[in-house]
């Protein structure tokens, strides 16, 4: 039955993404260097003139992380979200991700701010705070997200620098060298042709929950807007 249900919600934000002037699609191919892992998504999404906005995620891999291998569904995950201009400078966007999965349904509620100076052209400076709730789970029920942005945008590139700082609420919930927090840093580079948006991303993420491994996260993607 949920299965059903998923298809079925896949199936209507598919076509409300797509019957839309302001859709877009984009495909993500990502590698983590030392597990040697392999997965990609794509991500459709619209944004209306009302400032709403809806997205469908796709996540896929190959089998056993292999490249393209045997693919198999990594999770799917649907977003709303809302954007609030309070002033010429600044906007305020709650939203709502759901995740699903095989080990169940993860509910990501998450408000933005943004900063947009008039003072620095082509700069703008973001704060999030996202709650990654999992109903199904007692030890790992509750993760809190903190995520800070710098963007620079000039010309046709785009250049953004992002911090997570992750923190778990039960202190059996291990994310990090044995330890309920963890940290994530990514910067995303986009170069926008027409309609067509090409970007690269480098990530430092951990590896494990048990030790102080980290490895580098390269990811590569394009975007096409409609």
């Amino acid at each position: 039955m949920q299965s059903r249900s998923l298809l079925l919600i896949t199936a209507i934000v598919s076509s409300v993404c797509f019957d839309a002037s302001a859709a877009s699609i984009d495909f993500r191919h990502e590698y983590k260097g030392e597990t040697d892992q392999h997965a990609s998504r794509i991500k459709m999404g619209n944004t209306f003139d009302n400032n709403l906005s809806i997205s469908l995620e796709l996540k896929f891999k190959g089998e056993n992380g292999e490249f393209m291998d045997n693919l198999q569904s990594n999770g799917t995950e649907i977003d709303v979200g809302y954007k609030i201009k309070l002033n010429d400078e600044w906007t305020l966007a709650p939203g709502m991700p759901i995740e699903f999965g095989n080990s169940g349904s993860t509910y990501k509620p998450q408000i933005r701010l943004t900063y947009q100076p008039a003072a620095l052209k082509g700069w703008s400076f973001s704060g999030r705070y996202r709650l990654d709730l999992k109903p199904g789970e007692d030890i790992k029920r509750y993760r809190h997200r903190y995520t800070a942005n710098i963007v620079y945008k000039y010309n046709l590139w785009s250049f953004n620098f992002e911090g997570n700082y992750y923190y778990a609420d039960n202190s059996e919930y291990l994310l990090y060298d044995d330890d309920r927090t963890n940290y994530e840093n990514n910067l995303t580079i986009n170069y926008k042709m027409g309609k067509w948006t090409p970007w690269v991303e480098f990530g430092d993420v951990s590896i494990s929950n048990d030790s102080n491994d980290r490895e580098l996260r390269s990811r590569v993607g394009i975007r096409y807007s409609f």
